[in-house]
């Protein structure tokens, strides 16, 4: 790959990762709430269904699990950004 493109690959990554990293409750609810289901994300056993069609849930821990999960993804892809570019910057 030239170093060029691994610069703007770096910078996307970086970029896409901090974006992952500060919306990271935005994509878990609602986002993966409405794709995977809240009964995977916090367990079946801890959402009570209401008589309105609504629901609560009642595990925190897993909703902060996830949550985190999504965010330290975030911060992994701009991490593989940065070593993209400070190693295209050493390739003489």
């Amino acid at each position: 790959m030239k170093i060029a493109r691994k610069r703007v690959v770096g910078w996307s990554l970086i970029a896409v990762g901090i974006c992952v990293a500060v919306f990271s409750q935005k994509i878990v609810f609602p986002g993966l709430e409405s794709l995977l289901g809240i009964e995977t994300i916090v367990g079946k056993e801890n959402v009570v269904h209401l008589p309105d069609r609504g629901y609560g849930y009642t595990n925190p821990g897993a909703m902060v699990r996830w949550i985190a999960s999504v965010f330290w993804f975030g911060i992994l892809l701009s991490g593989a950004g940065s070593v993209l570019i400070f190693r295209a910057r050493h390739i003489t």
